[in-house]
């Protein structure tokens, strides 16, 4: 029982060193949010926010590095991410949403759904847009 034990811990270290690099190869974007946000239904305070990009999905860190929210992308091309990265917020009077994340490490941006919200609020009055640049992140 016990070599299982060494061989169980064994594998878990492998997998551990190999998903590290993992998680910094897929990027992200490390910005502060002044205002309330949207993301799929969900409301956000403002804060520092890590959004990690990742193949067909986003997923959104808060200050803590706790992933408070995991959502569904879809690749977009057509603008630059910078060096740091950029967020685009659609904004309507006094909501906004987070509409599209830039990450530095990508080719294409991720553009995530429209909420029934969004479009509703779209219907009554033309979104503002927002794009913040990402912070510069310690090496």
């Amino acid at each position: 029982m016990n070599k299982h034990t060494s061989i169980s811990a064994s594998l878990w270290l492998v997998v551990a060193l190999t998903t590290v690099p993992a998680y910094a190869q897929t990027g992200g974007v490390k910005a502060k949010i002044p205002f309330n946000f949207a993301v799929s239904g969900k409301m956000f305070p403002a804060g520092e926010y890590t959004m990690i990009v990742k193949s067909h999905q986003v997923n959104i860190e808060d200050g803590k590095r706790t992933i408070v929210a995991m959502v569904s992308a879809n690749e977009v091309s057509g603008r630059s991410a910078g060096e740091n990265g950029r967020l685009i917020f659609h904004c309507y009077h006094d909501r906004c949403f987070l509409a599209e994340v830039w990450s530095p490490t990508q080719d294409n941006g991720r553009e995530l759904p429209t909420s029934r919200t969004e479009a509703n609020l779209a219907k009554e009055e033309q979104a503002k847009y927002f794009a913040f640049l990402g912070e510069k992140t310690k090496p």
